[in-house]
Formats: C-alpha cells, sequence, structure tokens
C-alpha cells in the first residue's frame, strides 16, 4: 500500500466510523444537526476515499479491481457514492447512513486483513472491458445493499413505530424506493453478465464456461428477477417484498465474498 495512499484510507475509515457515531445518536435523540454534521463527515470521508482510490491508481497503473483489498476499496466507494447520490435527490433516506457506513466499515475492514499489496494488473486483465465489468458489478452491489437496508427499515418500522423507529421513512416511501434500486441493481448486474461473457469470449474463446462465479452470478441475477417479477406481475408489497429484499442479499454477498478460495477463473479478483 503506498504511503498517501494509507494516509488517506485511514482518515475516511475514521470519518466513516465518527459520522456512523453521529448519525445514530442523532437518529435516537432526535438531534438533526448531528445528523447533518454526520453527512458533511461522510462526504469528506467520501472525498479521502476517492483519494486514496486515485493514488493506488497513479502508483501502480491501473483501476482497483484485483483481489480483496481492491474490490473492496473500490466496492465501499461504490457504496457510499450510491448513498449520498441517493441522499441528495431522496432527502428521506438520511437514516440509510446508520446501515450503510458500518457496512461499509466492515467490507473495508475485511480488505485491509487481508493486505494491500501493491500489484501490477495481470495479464488477463489488460482490457477496456474491464472498466465496464467491474463498475456495473460494484454499482449493482450498491444498489442492492441500500435496497437491503431500506426493506430491513421496513420491517423494523411495520413492527414498532415507537421510539426512534417513528423517524425513518414512510413504509411506502421505503417499499418504493426499495423497488427502484433493485432495479436499477438488476439491469447493472445484467450488464456486468454481459460485459463479462463478451471479455471471456476474447480471452478465451467462449462466452459462458460455467464456472463457479459466473454460475452464481447468473443464479442471483435469477434471483432478483424473480424478485421484480413477484412484485411487479403477482402484486406482492409489504412484509413479504421486504422480506424479499433482505434474502436476496445472501446471493449476492456469497457471489462477491464467498469465492476467496477453490478453483475458478475468478479467483484472482476475489
Amino acid at each position: 500500500m503506498a504511503f498517501w495512499e494509507e494516509i488517506f484510507l485511514w482518515i475516511s475509515i475514521g470519518s466513516y466510523a465518527v459520522s456512523f457515531l453521529l448519525f445514530l445518536n442523532g437518529l435516537v435523540f432526535k438531534k438533526e444537526r448531528l445528523q447533518l454534521y454526520g453527512f458533511w463527515l461522510t462526504a469528506a470521508g467520501f472525498g479521502c476515499h476517492s483519494a486514496a482510490i486515485a493514488v493506488r491508481w497513479y502508483v501502480t497503473g491501473h483501476m482497483p479491481a484485483m483481489y480483496t483489498y481492491e474490490n473492496s476499496l473500490a466496492g465501499t466507494w461504490i457504496i457510499i457514492l450510491t448513498y449520498l447520490v441517493l441522499r441528495r435527490f431522496f432527502p428521506p433516506a438520511r437514516p440509510f447512513a446508520v446501515a450503510v457506513t458500518p457496512l461499509v466499515l466492515l467490507i473495508l475492514g475485511n480488505g485491509l486483513l487481508v493486505g494491500g499489496e501493491l500489484r501490477p494488473l495481470e495479464p488477463a486483465f489488460r482490457s477496456n472491458w474491464i472498466f465496464v465489468h467491474v463498475l456495473f458489478a460494484w454499482f449493482s452491489f450498491g444498489s442492492y445493499l441500500t435496497a437491503f437496508c431500506a426493506g430491513a427499515m421496513y420491517l423494523l418500522k411495520e413492527r414498532s413505530s415507537s421510539g426512534f423507529l417513528i423517524r425513518l421513512p414512510e413504509l411506502n416511501l421505503l417499499e418504493e424506493l426499495s423497488l427502484r434500486l433493485i432495479l436499477f441493481g438488476f439491469f447493472a448486474q445484467a450488464v456486468m453478465i454481459a460485459s463479462g461473457a463478451i471479455w471471456a469470449h476474447g480471452l478465451w474463446g467462449r462466452y459462458w464456461g460455467w464456472d463457479p462465479v459466473e454460475t452464481w452470478s447468473l443464479i442471483s441475477w435469477l434471483l432478483y428477477g424473480t424478485n421484480l417479477h413477484l412484485r411487479v406481475t403477482l402484486g406482492w408489497t409489504g412484509r413479504k417484498a421486504a422480506w424479499m429484499a433482505v434474502l436476496s442479499l445472501f446471493g449476492i454477498i456469497f457471489l462477491f465474498f464467498g469465492f476467496g478460495h477453490g478453483s475458478s477463473v475468478h479467483t484472482i479478483v476475489f
């Protein structure tokens, strides 16, 4: 890990940790100012996070796309970006930070435990398709993760509207937001799968090889497709839709973090 990359990264981690405490205290104790401070601190942490990525990109000569640390670094950046954009255009989504920031800290912590050794880009990854494939993969994960937060908040608020839970967004807003995020993630994942197939054809002369990661990406995509079908066609709403948003995420978690070992052409990525 480069010196300045490490400095910027730890500043961003500290910012996310403090912002989580500010958001939590602001939500529980009805302190709007604390939530505002938490938002600006998250934005500052995001700036340092971006600087850490830029330093690593400059030093290694490639976007962070290999191994656990680089994927954690890039993936959490996308997740925070998703929250900030959502917060900007959908103000009731402010409480999502209480769920998003600790998850980001956990993912970054996992990457740091593995280590951030500086390495050149592997020959198989020297393709422009890496930008499309990796970015859309993390956009889908960021959308699904935020939809998970919306579903979890729906279940909590439906069960009890007393205490600090009353300050969560209204149930109908949480349900609509969850649906829109899943729809966005579904199309982003479709682009990820399609670009990966085109990339694979250029490398190995075949579009699909039933590699474990390829297979599980298809399964998780079909799982979210089923989620959308049940909501839009069969009219699943309320608690059932919220549970689908929550449970569907586990397929994505297994896809992104469950293939760190084993025989797979994607093993080097994780």
